[in-house]
């Protein structure tokens, strides 16, 4: 863990645990589950409940977080370990009929950095009512574009030929195009997973509209897990209610209540 960033990357990593243990609940009572849905996991750092749905079977699983270094530094690496892992011991066990979770693991993944308020122009699963597509992302990529090497800041990929780097560079519109091919049918993500979101109104509102885009109808749902209280600020997650109430699009239901942080399901009506 960075030290110089105790409420970042430590309070994400630990929500992250915490929300990955709460799915784990989900799917055992029948509650869940993410064989062959489409998943989101926003401001995902190293990426744990997303790489958790990976590994239980989701069709696709797009990360994103607002930090193109985190993307390239964290998740990337993080991500493409996990599933490399799960391959090679997948690849040890005997095939059986029996045992579907065994099949091949081969999630759409995808990474994207930028802004909420940009991230359904780009997105390669959005509702049908979100067509325009724009490059207001700063990095966009798939799994392959980083099978050979690690990413530059432009999408390049560095340790390949400068031909071979100029026809793998990515736009946010190239990703969303070629994302979009692979990702027919009816738009919208089948499940949401959040850890900690921000405490000023004008973020919250940015992430609200934000799922509305997204959430797939009519079944969608979103997994969020936020720390209680930072100091100065009270609970985010009940400002997020708060504005869901106001609508009553989403229904609301209080998960898991620990000492100082809070499991939160959302879902469509």
């Amino acid at each position: 863990m960075i030290s110089s960033k105790p409420d970042g990357f430590l309070k994400c990593w630990e929500s992250s645990i915490d929300l990955v243990n709460v799915l784990k609940h989900e799917i055992r009572d029948g509650q869940l589950s993410f064989r062959g849905k489409r998943v989101l996991e926003l401001s995902c750092g190293y990426g744990l409940p997303g790489i958790f749905a990976c590994l239980k079977g989701a069709g696709t699983v797009h990360f994103q977080d607002l930090s193109a270094e985190t993307i390239r530094c964290t998740t990337v690496p993080n991500v493409l370990a996990n599933l490399e892992q799960a391959r090679e011991r997948q690849s040890r066990q005997p095939e059986s009929s029996l045992t579907p979770s065994r099949q091949t693991l081969a999630p759409s993944v995808h990474f994207y950095a930028g802004d909420w308020e940009e991230l359904p122009t780009v997105l390669s699963v959005v509702r049908n009512d979100v067509s325009e597509v724009t490059t207001g992302m700063s990095l966009s990529f798939s799994e392959e574009d980083f099978m050979d090497g690690c990413s530059s800041q432009d999408g390049s990929i560095i340790g390949q030929d400068s031909s071979s780097r100029r026809s793998r560079k990515l736009s946010g519109s190239r990703a969303w195009e070629r994302a979009s091919e692979a990702d027919q049918g009816e738009g919208g993500y089948d499940v949401i997973l959040l850890t900690e979101i921000p405490y000023s109104v004008t973020s919250l509102k940015k992430l609200y509209l934000l799922i509305k885009k997204c959430l797939r109808p009519p079944y969608g749902v979103v997994y969020l897990a936020t720390k209680k209280n930072y100091v100065g600020f009270n609970n985010a997650a009940r400002h997020l209610r708060s504005l869901v109430d106001e609508e009553g699009i989403f229904g609301a239901h209080l998960i898991k209540e620990m000492t100082d942080r809070d499991i939160w399901k959302f879902f469509l009506k």
